[in-house]
């Protein structure tokens, strides 16, 4: 009896001894990456319907409900560009960004770096407080602040920005990993205030240098896709680039090196479960693209911060006389407005932007605007609101009516049309095709000794660079008011593009 009772006894303790389920080992540390790239708007768009920041707050929340060790990452473009951005708090800053700043605090993120959209904002020591003001830690490795004439980092809270971070996780058993952060930043935006430091040669410095430091390297990049998989097969050794800068999801490999991208504006994000065996070196990375949607609820803390800058800024916009959430139309297809496209080619978007000066200012032969007019830098689906109308022109600004000669107009379109590709000078237009190697508008080739009438951005008689500043020598006839479909509006872009929307 006393052997029975002996062995139950032992086989109890094994069974205590022994959960079920496999066991971690002190070797094993595992962590989750939420990642976010190019986000402008704090609140839902497409009616609510896609994006929101303190939706993403939510999936962050039911993450750390998962695993204690969530790194919530956004790859760089936040500041700008957004019309909430350019209106002006009441002591007479401009918001630029902060709007950004507080709902990113709110929400919990941990790093970022540089998009080229971050130097959109011209003062730099309105940038600077904006960085000041941020409870999350910035990093960048070859974007440096220029003053004084010297190259120095840029700082946060008085310390330099460093090249890379440092973040330890530790496990329930007791062992500790060395994560590093590397960003890295395009040198598209030559601000007069930021020097750019060559990206291969710096990435490649900078994460020699962390590997003496990490047990694993993440790269935090906003590069072109292409720039992205020429870096990650020069620069091996990293398993991850969190990538931006392109606005669509992607998943693409470069060797070992894996380089994903969500959507902007946080219609989508990138969740990545890892975990590092500290003893082998071997990591596992399962990744997966998450959508934001109005299936996923709102976290209260975020909500409240995005609603107390919706509420601030919508009473803004109503005394300029919009209604934000006003449904205009409901797209058939996707508005491209993007940047990469709508500076490079004509866009529907564009195509749309046109037609509405047309409807309000009839019997031109050409109807043009610059690209850099449109800076949603983003598309548009599904329902297209008022509010997305502002955030496609920020600035707005009247049109105007000037008469040309032939061969200037040829002289305008060479320029617009083709040595301004890529550039905020390159026009969206109407009227006007090549063929044979010769402009043509409205079917026929440009008559040299003739006289043209275009339609165009007021905006353009003050324009500086992308060899344009020429067309501000023109007779211009200027309107203060102008008439479409009967109903009189203000001459401003916004109002014209608002009102032709709703005659569709």
């Amino acid at each position: 009896m006393r052997f029975k009772i002996s062995f139950f006894a032992l086989i109890l303790f094994f069974c205590l001894a022994c959960p079920s389920g496999p066991r971690q080992s002190a070797d094993e540390v595992s962590f989750i990456i939420l990642q976010m790239n190019d986000v402008y708007e704090i609140a839902p768009l497409e009616g609510g319907k896609a994006g929101g920041l303190a939706r993403v707050a939510q999936v962050r929340e039911e993450l750390l409900a998962e695993n204690p060790n969530v790194i919530t990452v956004l790859s760089g473009d936040f500041l700008s560009p957004s019309f909430m951005g350019t209106l002006k708090l009441p002591n007479g800053e401009k918001i630029a960004g902060l709007q950004m700043i507080e709902t990113l605090n709110a929400l919990g993120l941990d790093y970022v770096t540089f998009g080229n959209h971050e130097f959109d904002i011209s003062d730099p020591d309105l940038l600077q407080k904006r960085i000041d003001q941020s409870e999350f830690e910035w990093t960048v490795c070859n974007a440096l602040r220029v003053k004084n004439g010297e190259n120095e980092p840029f700082t946060q809270k008085g310390e330099a920005i460093p090249e890379y971070i440092i973040r330890e996780i530790n496990s329930p058993l007791g062992t500790t990993l060395k994560l590093g952060f590397l960003g890295v930043v395009l040198p598209f935006n030559k601000a007069d205030y930021v020097h750019y430091l060559p990206v291969e040669e710096t990435f490649r410095t900078t994460f020699a240098k962390m590997k003496n430091e990490a047990d694993l390297v993440f790269g935090i990049t906003h590069l072109e896709i292409e720039e992205d998989l020429t870096l990650a097969a020069k620069v091996p050794g990293i398993p991850l680039f969190l990538g931006g800068h392109d606005h669509v999801n992607m998943n693409r490999m470069a060797g070992k090196t894996r380089i994903t991208k969500a959507d902007a504006n946080a219609k989508t994000v990138y969740i990545h479960r890892i975990s590092h065996n500290l003893q082998t070196g071997k990591t596992l990375i399962s990744s997966s693209l998450k959508k934001i949607d109005d299936t996923i609820a709102e976290e209260v803390n975020t909500k409240a911060v995005v609603e107390r800058w919706q509420n601030s800024t919508n009473t803004i916009m109503k005394a300029m006389g919009y209604q934000p959430d006003k449904v205009l139309m409901e797209t058939k297809e996707v508005l491209e407005c993007k940047e990469a496209f709508v500076r490079t080619r004509q866009t529907n978007y564009g195509t749309l932007t046109v037609k509405a000066m047309e409807a309000a200012w009839p019997g031109a032969d050409v109807y043009l605007i610059n690209s850099g007019s449109m800076r949603l830098d983003d598309d548009i689906s599904g329902v297209v609101t008022e509010y997305d109308v502002l955030r496609t022109f920020p600035f707005g600004g009247s049109i105007q009516q000037i008469q040309v000669q032939g061969a200037d107009l040829k002289k305008i379109l060479d320029i617009g049309l083709e040595k301004n590709i890529g550039e905020g000078g390159f026009f969206q237009i109407s009227k006007v095709k090549k063929k044979n190697n010769n402009w043509q508008v409205n079917g026929k080739p440009i008559n040299f000794s003739a006289s043209y009438v275009v339609v165009l951005p007021v905006f353009l008689d003050s324009y500086r660079g992308d060899n344009i500043e020429f067309m501000k020598g023109f007779k211009a006839e200027k309107r203060e008011n102008l008439t479409m479909g009967g109903t009189t509006l203000r001459n401003d872009i916004r109002d014209i593009v608002i009102s032709y929307m709703q005659g569709l």
